[in-house]
């Protein structure tokens, strides 16, 4: 019976280690950022991460438009917050929000991924 038990273990903690060491690549075929009108009214936006930077740094969408934002890591483990319309990715994937607040807005990495965690930062302007 423990012989069992311990086998179970063993083989959950292989899994969950083998979810952590995932590149976070998807499916996508195109490392370049980009961004597009959705069929349905969505803008959809590409960042992507690497050590100490986003690309783009900077990303311009109207008032009222609908945003799908997608994090991709390029190298490191790293996150993407907006905490004006309160979105935290806190890994590699998807978030939709209304551009409903003009200005500019800070957007940072939201994992801490080393010495250069804290110069991490982009601005999302909302004309």
């Amino acid at each position: 019976m423990k012989k069992w038990m311990l086998m179970g273990l063993t083989l959950m903690l292989v899994l969950v280690l083998s979810a952590c060491g995932s590149s976070g690549k998807g499916g996508s075929s195109s490392d370049e950022s980009s961004s597009s009108g959705g069929s349905d009214g969505v803008k959809e936006i590409k960042v992507t991460a690497s050590n100490f930077k986003f690309e783009p740094s900077e990303i311009k969408v109207k008032k009222g438009e609908k945003v799908k934002i997608t994090l991709e890591n390029n190298e490191g483990n790293h996150g993407l917050a907006i905490p004006d319309f309160n979105v935290d990715l806190q890994q590699p994937g998807s978030a939709e929000f209304t551009a409903d607040q003009a200005g500019e807005h800070e957007f940072h990495c939201s994992v801490m991924c080393g010495a250069g965690h804290s110069d991490m930062k982009g601005t999302l302007i909302v004309e």
